[in-house]
This record gives structure tokens, sequence and C-alpha cells, in this order.
């Protein structure tokens, strides 16, 4: 039974999120620092790569109308990052509108960031799918959830 890339590649995410997780287990290791790092460095650089794959694929066949479509699509991650850091340092900052701790308004205050995390999490991930699979010479439309056209 051969592996194709695509499996390879997914395993080799799921171990990178694995070493992510295990300086939990040895949590004042230098070694646990550096299994951090380079957990987080490898899922950025596959990132990375998977887009740089795509642009490459739909570059001759795409038209400005559907770059400027799809780096509109960019902009629903771009935005839950900006909202997250920003509620994130509005935590750190322990400013007012954030409640005290062990409150309601703090405790939805934490629930929304959370969103906001898995919605950049998520968005990205999508995004950069969305450049790299299918049809290259299609020029891009927006999902059907979002209001496209149906195929």
């Amino acid at each position: 039974m051969t592996m194709t890339v695509s499996n390879r590649r997914n395993l080799a995410n799921l171990l990178a999120m694995l070493i992510i997780a295990a300086p939990s287990i040895f949590p004042h290791s230098r070694i646990a620092s550096a299994l951090r790092y380079l957990g987080f460095a490898y899922i950025t650089i596959d990132l990375a790569l998977k887009a740089r794959e795509g642009y490459l694929r739909r570059r001759p066949h795409w038209t400005r109308e559907s770059w400027r479509g799809y780096w509109k699509l960019c902009l629903i991650p771009a935005g839950a990052f900006l909202m997250l850091a920003g509620m994130m340092t509005a935590l750190e900052l322990r400013l007012p509108i954030v409640g005290a701790s062990r409150t309601t308004p703090r405790t939805l205050w934490a629930l929304g960031t959370i969103f906001f995390l898995l919605v950049f999490a998520a968005g990205l991930v999508m995004v950069i799918e969305r450049l790299r699979e299918g049809e290259p010479s299609r020029p891009f439309e927006w999902p059907r959830w979002l209001g496209g056209r149906r195929a």
C-alpha cells in the first residue's frame, strides 16, 4: 500500500500538532520549547508552500476580477485575526471592558476570543485550500454559503 503525497503531508501535519502539544507534558524544558517552535514552523511552512502551489497553478488563468474576489475572501480570516489580536491585547492589559476575573463578561470575552481564533484558523485553511484545489482555469467564485453562484 503506497501513501500519496497528500496523505504524507496530512500525517506530517498531525505529527506537528502533536509536537506542539507535547510541551504540556514537559512544561519547563528547553526541548519542549524547541519542539513547540519546530511544530509551528512546520505548519507555517506547509501552509506557505500550499498557497504558493495554488498561486502558481492559477496565475496564468485568473483575471484581475478573480484575484480581487479571492482577496476579498481573504479578508474574513484577516479580520478575525485583527479582532483576536485586539481582544487578547485587551485581556492582557486588563482593560475595564473585559471585566473582572471570574465574571460573566470575562467568560463571554474569552468565548469571543476562542470564536475569532477558530474563524481565523478555519478561514486561513479554507482560503489556501480554495486556491490550491480545483480546476486552475476556472475563475474564482464565492462559496455558495457566502452568497456565490450555484455550479
